[in-house]
């Protein structure tokens, strides 16, 4: 559940017990409706605006827009916390990231919505070659690298580039710089409609001459299906293969997986013409998945330590405003303002990169202490319940039943003791106070 999800809820431990992982994983690959998250998810109106809708609203009253991303970025949260679906709330959040927008350029703000909701979204254990198109027709990808200003007498390469060397074949995949003018004079005309908010081919703006990209000519006058062959070119290749598989592994193995998984996850993408849900079955089916599972760990990012924290102790969200919104805000201090990666790689997904300094760890523990203190807006935690029959006032009984309940029994001696050290703070009890100190804790950092 660490390594698939966002961590366990304390009433989905016993569920997945119950039942058996095997067939967790199942539905987590196959995801059905989820009623209960769809009820919460109705707070949040801005969520089903269309980029047309956004923009009218916009022009009318400009709060507006400021409103819509409030709620965006709430909703983020609400998802990871509580849904049923952890992989598919997972590789929501990896595939945006792999295909990294900047929420805040323009005009890519008003599309960034319509792009997680309908681009990302219902792909992300599709077919890759289906997600790949989704995203190079979105009015998201084209304003942030610019295609929509690419035309036959002025291309633009951006995002030529970073489709092969981000996107797809990876910076080692066999491509040369001519393949970026090419694949640049391809997407030419591919462009957006700013007042529908939906894609534009405009034929006259097109390279019609003929192209050879990777060695593949692409005859002359095919207008917009040369961006589509490319598109398919692409996803079929050998090194989109190899570099897709690296990177879920990356995400679900660890900072440095071996050759093994990695070659079996290429193989599934090729034999399944990269059906996502069949790559991340071989990966999950592999002794790498599991001995890395049970091994060291790999060290959260903000995001995931933030979201797998409420989870723990069963919080209930109805807003992030508290943790993301502001220059101030717990995930702006950690480093990873959400949806505000400003390059093209997108966030780090190595976990080594999170932990630099203890400043990175001090942010962490400074949250899990006003988690456990009732201070963060829009979220509210039952510690009573949480702790079942321990006295608040006993660190030492809250340890234990904190040990049990989040770590599986599996809390080290060092921070066991560390916990069972605390006293009170003001009005925080000493056994609230000791599940902060385990939720801060080193043991809490990885999953």
């Amino acid at each position: 559940m660490d390594r698939l999800g966002y961590g366990p809820r304390p009433e989905s431990i016993e569920e997945v017990l119950d039942r058996g992982p095997e067939r967790w994983i199942k539905d987590q690959l196959e995801p059905s409706t989820d009623g209960g998250l769809e009820t919460r998810l109705r707070a949040f109106p801005t969520l089903s605006y269309s980029i047309a809708e956004t923009l009218t609203r916009y022009n009318a009253d400009q709060r507006s827009l400021a409103l819509s991303l409030q709620e965006f970025r709430s909703a983020h949260f609400v998802r990871a916390v509580h849904s049923r679906n952890q992989l598919q709330e997972v590789l929501t959040d990896f595939w945006f990231n792999h295909f990294n927008v900047f929420e805040n350029d323009n005009p890519t703000t008003y599309g960034v919505v319509q792009y997680e909701r309908e681009v990302i979204r219902p792909h992300v254990l599709g077919r890759f070659k289906d997600l790949l198109t989704a995203v190079a027709n979105s009015w998201a990808m084209m304003s942030y690298l610019d295609n929509y200003l690419s035309s036959a007498r002025s291309i633009n390469e951006n995002y030529a580039r970073e489709l092969m060397e981000l996107h797809t074949l990876g910076v080692d995949g066999g491509y040369t710089q001519a393949d970026v003018v090419q694949v640049a004079r391809a997407f030419t005309g591919w462009g957006i409609d700013n007042r529908a908010g939906t894609f534009l081919y405009r034929g006259a703006n097109h390279d019609q001459t003929a192209k050879t990209v990777l060695g593949q000519t692409l005859p002359a006058n095919q207008g917009k299906k040369d961006g589509d062959d490319v598109l398919e070119m692409l996803a079929r290749h050998p090194s989109t293969a190899r570099f897709i598989s690296t990177k879920l592994c990356r995400r679900f193995v660890s900072d440095t997986p071996g050759e093994s998984v990695i070659a079996r996850g290429a193989d599934a993408f090729t034999r399944s013409e990269g059906d996502i849900a069949e790559v991340m079955r071989a990966i999950i089916g592999t002794a790498d998945f599991w001995n890395d599972a049970f091994g060291p760990g790999k060290i959260k990012t903000p995001h995931e330590y933030v979201v797998s924290a409420l989870r723990a102790v069963a919080a209930e969200v109805t807003s992030a405003r508290s943790f993301v919104e502001g220059g101030r805000s717990t995930l702006t201090a950690m480093g990873m303002p959400t949806y505000e990666a400003l390059d093209p790689t997108g966030w780090s997904d190595r976990g080594s990169d999170w932990l630099p300094n203890p400043g990175s760890h001090l942010n962490r523990m400074n949250f899990a202490l006003r988690l456990v203190s009732q201070t963060l807006e829009g979220v509210s935690v039952d510690l009573r319940a949480l702790i079942g029959d321990a006295d608040p006032a006993d660190a030492a009984a809250v340890t234990a039943a904190v040990d049990r309940r989040i770590f599986g029994g599996t809390l080290s001696p060092d921070v066991a003791a560390a916990c069972r050290a605390v006293t009170r703070t003001g009005s925080l009890l000493p056994g609230f106070k000791a599940v902060g100190m385990a939720l801060a804790s080193p043991a809490f950092q990885v999953r």
